[in-house]
């Protein structure tokens, strides 16, 4: 992959990291919420999407971490 397409997709993988925490951050100030319905009562999934955006956005920089240390033992 040309450097400038790897340098590319690694700040794009950087951005969604940031913009998962930064959304999980408003969901657990209160900024935003979810509602849903459940059945059919409504309930709060604010908590657990905060949670999922943090798990997604940990995953992804784990991915990241592998990439940079493989890639770093290849050059």
């Amino acid at each position: 992959m040309p450097k400038a397409s790897e340098e590319h997709l690694l700040l794009a993988y950087k951005h969604q990291i940031d913009w998962l925490l930064a959304l999980a951050d408003e969901f657990e100030t209160g900024a935003r919420r979810l509602m849903g319905q459940v059945e059919g009562k409504e309930i709060d999934l604010t908590s657990s999407l905060a949670a999922e955006c943090r798990h997604r956005a940990g995953n992804m920089q784990a991915v990241l971490e592998v990439y940079r240390r493989l890639h770093a033992q290849g050059t």
